[in-house]
């Protein structure tokens, strides 16, 4: 079950947003960029569908777009800071001989190396400017094991598939027997491979898609209303509730937090 008690976000430079939360569990959900999380304070049992493991204080841990993933607490809550980097973002910070067409982290988690304890306790620590903080996390991201994420066997490639699909038709909201239909299987098929991959229902999973383009549009400074018409949400309360879900917060949160942040970026640059 998710639950946060405090969650605080900061957009910075439009490339890195960051949120800063107290929380002792997050039911499985997604994002449609990488998240990097340093935890603070606390132990976490932490599930995605490419890994599982313990997260201590001192961690560094990730995860990849639409990668879907859990986290529990078994006593206390913990805190910590999730970074949402860019594409752009990744691409002007890994080395393209290294990285070319090899976008997926395969690292889980980095048990504090110098670079990820270094990047954690400038992300606690107030006033660090931006540049500083993104330079910290390309000096991580350096740090872990990319690869080609290559499609393999037929159940893979028709959740690929079907992926790809859904994340193309995020701003509108697909059945699952047109999917099946666009994928040319049976529609009980597609739930049974799709669950066993993936790890959740393709309904579930395309909510969940929605939800993550709905984080970027209000990042970009639209209204929650816009927000919800362009995603095919009933109206804003049901984009409320389904955004709760995987944030544990309301998406009025990230606006406000992203209009402070555009109305202090205006006052600096005036001076």
């Amino acid at each position: 079950m998710t639950q946060v008690e405090s969650m605080r976000f900061t957009l910075q430079q439009s490339k890195l947003l960051r949120a800063r939360a107290v929380a002792s569990g997050f039911d499985a959900h997604l994002h449609a960029t990488y998240s990097i999380v340093a935890l603070r304070r606390g132990v976490a049992e932490i599930k995605s569908n490419r890994w599982s493991g313990t997260a201590r204080a001192g961690d560094v841990f990730f995860f990849n777009p639409f990668e879907v993933h859990s986290a529990s607490c078994h006593q206390h809550d913990v805190e910590y800071e999730t970074l949402y980097p860019t594409e752009e973002f990744m691409t002007s910070s890994l080395d393209p001989e290294r990285h070319t067409g090899s976008r997926c982290i395969q690292t889980g988690i980095l048990r504090r190396t110098s670079k990820s304890s270094e990047l954690a306790e400038a992300l606690f620590t107030p006033g660090v400017a931006p540049e500083p903080i993104e330079r910290m996390l390309q000096d991580v991201l350096a740090e872990c094991v990319f690869s080609a994420d290559p499609v393999s066997w037929e159940k893979v490639r028709l959740v690929r598939r079907a992926c790809e699909l859904i994340e193309k038709s995020s701003p509108s909201a697909i059945e699952t027997a047109e999917l099946a239909r666009q994928l040319g299987v049976h529609k009980s098929h597609l739930v049974r491979t799709f669950g066993e991959a993936v790890g959740m229902a393709p309904q579930k999973y395309i909510r969940q898609v929605r939800v993550a383009k709905a984080k970027e549009l209000i990042c970009e400074g639209l209204e929650l209303a816009d927000v919800a018409a362009m995603l095919d949400f009933c109206d804003q309360a049901h984009l409320s509730r389904e955004f709760k879900k995987v944030f544990g917060v309301p998406p009025g949160a990230l606006s406000r937090d992203v209009k402070s942040y555009g109305r202090t970026s205006r006052r600096g640059s005036s001076t």
